[in-house]
């Protein structure tokens, strides 16, 4: 009997051994991956706080995070790095080298996989393929074509082997670019998911799974996965979405890491011998720099640009008493202090300046040329254009809607409310203090990505407007308006009132 009952506890035990061997040898050959990735990185050359109280942790900074991406890279060799676009436009360095000097950047940071942002095309179609051609490192987009010949821009995917695996990454750009430049005449959007489907299609031969490296925003991406079968992951940009658990929509994940840098997304996939995703994790990982080396080579390359920059942009230039902060769908301190300056620069009756061109606010305390480049570092020309109080009426109406990219004001006041239908939301409107009169023609100053996109902004199409360009850039004139002032306490006075507010 004793035996009996040996036997009978041994035999479990075995199974159990057995299961455990035959899971350790189906985890030996998974194989671990790990995706780096980060959008709408904006040319953060110089670390920022992390929040706009005193005393923040400051992160990101091109030098640090070039050395956060290599400690991150050497952990495991089957890494693959991607950057989902808008690398553009932020720092002072990017506009004066028309984007050079973020893609001589990049070719330190040595993304596998780089996807066309929006802010890419800041300088121009040409000088966007002049930068091109002297990236080390692949640039896709799957659904931005020539008009003329549908010839692609460039190259639509990549198919990179690592390990055993070979991953397809598809590029794709928003299908509203044409509405966010200034010149989109000679570009084509194609319709993401019929070109994702296209490419998926002759893929899925040729490669395990396939990626899809979006600078389409959060919500695009999210009605992708519901739409597109087949789609493993989408590494995404342009919405500035912080996912730290990504969002799974049928078999597909989203990932998406904030923007400028302030966190690098780390995604370690394991994959079963057949290529199919059996698990994963993700994590955010914030990039403070306390206690971290600044990369030399990147950092050298740094001081060599702004060397050869002919600014001196930390130059102190004024004294800021009041922090400028900066709203997307109201009033705010430094629009009507954008627009002051324009409005007085241009003797015009009214200014407008949009509010998503305004890319930083800025802490009580010194000014400095750089600052100012920072914040408006978009290099508009202003232009003037007439209009008559009917017009500048529609311009409001306009204006009177929810969203963001609100249009700030100069020389006007108006209340409007949501509740009434479009066309009839103005409730009213003073000029300099007086009424408005439908059929006086006023003077207004605005910038020239408004009057390319007048139609969107204004309600009347650029073809109906009369206007001439001034000499000086925007950014010029604000410096020397902070020259001029010298002490700066900008404050919101009430010029756009929402019903229910006032």
């Amino acid at each position: 009997m004793p035996r009996k009952r040996s036997k009978k506890l041994w035999l479990p035990l075995l199974v159990i051994l057995v299961f455990a061997l035959f899971l350790l040898y189906e985890q030996s050959k998974r194989i671990k991956l790990t995706l780096l990735y980060w959008n709408d990185f904006h040319a953060t050359i110089q670390p920022y706080p992390s929040t706009e109280k005193e005393n923040s942790a400051l992160v990101s900074g091109s030098p640090y995070f070039a050395y956060y991406l290599d400690s991150l890279k050497a952990l495991n060799p089957n890494t693959i790095v991607i950057c989902a676009g808008d690398e553009f436009t932020g720092d002072p360095l990017s506009s004066l080298t028309s984007g050079r000097a973020q893609i001589e950047i990049l070719n330190y940071l040595k993304p596998d996989i780089f996807e066309l942002g929006n802010h890419e095309f800041d300088y121009g179609i040409e000088n966007l393929k002049k930068d091109i051609e002297v990236a080390q490192f692949p640039v896709v987009c799957a659904n931005l074509v020539y008009k003329k010949n549908k010839e692609l821009f460039v190259q639509p995917y990549m198919i990179l082997n690592r390990g055993k695996l070979k991953i397809a990454f598809i590029g794709l750009i928003t299908e509203g670019l044409e509405k966010m430049l200034k010149q989109s005449e000679e570009l084509e959007v194609l319709n993401a998911e019929s070109t994702l489907t296209f490419y998926m299609k002759g893929l899925e031969e040729k490669s395990d799974f396939q990626v899809l490296v979006s600078h389409m925003g959060d919500q695009k991406d999210k009605s992708i996965a519901r739409n597109i079968e087949g789609l493993e992951l989408i590494i995404g940009g342009h919405s500035h979405t912080i996912i730290f658990k990504p969002f799974k929509i049928n078999n597909t994940l989203i990932c998406q890491a904030g923007s400028r840098g302030n966190y690098i997304g780390a995604l370690e996939l394991f994959s079963n011998s057949k290529g199919e995703i059996v698990s994963y994790h993700n994590n955010l990982i914030e990039t403070r720099i306390n206690g971290v080396k600044a990369d030399s080579l990147v950092q050298n390359k740094i001081e060599e640009l702004e060397r050869n920059s002919g600014i001196d942009l930390d130059e102190q230039i004024g004294e800021l008493v009041t922090p400028w902060i900066r709203k997307d769908n109201e009033e705010s301190n430094i629009g009507n202090f954008l627009a002051d300056a324009m409005r007085s620069y241009a003797r015009a009756d009214v200014a407008f300046t949009n509010s998503g061109g305004i890319r930083k606010n800025l802490r009580a305390g010194p000014i400095t040329v750089r600052d100012i480049w920072e914040i408006t570092p978009f290099s508009d020309r202003l232009v003037v254009i007439k209009l008559n109080g009917d017009e500048l009426l529609t311009v409001l109406e306009k204006n009177c809607r929810k969203g963001i990219d609100l249009l700030q004001v100069s020389g006007m006041k108006y209340s409007y409310t949501l509740e009434r239908p479009f066309g009839e939301r103005v409730i009213e409107v003073k000029v300099k203090n007086n009424e408005i009169r439908p059929n006086r023609n006023y003077k207004v100053v605005i910038n020239d990505y408004i009057l390319e996109q007048s139609k969107d902004f204004l309600g009347i199409p650029k073809q109906n407007l009369k206007y001439e360009f001034l000499p000086d850039l925007d950014r010029e004139v604000f410096l020397q308006e902070v020259k001029r002032k010298g002490q700066i306490n900008s404050k919101i006075d009430g010029r756009i009132m929402r019903s229910g507010e006032m």
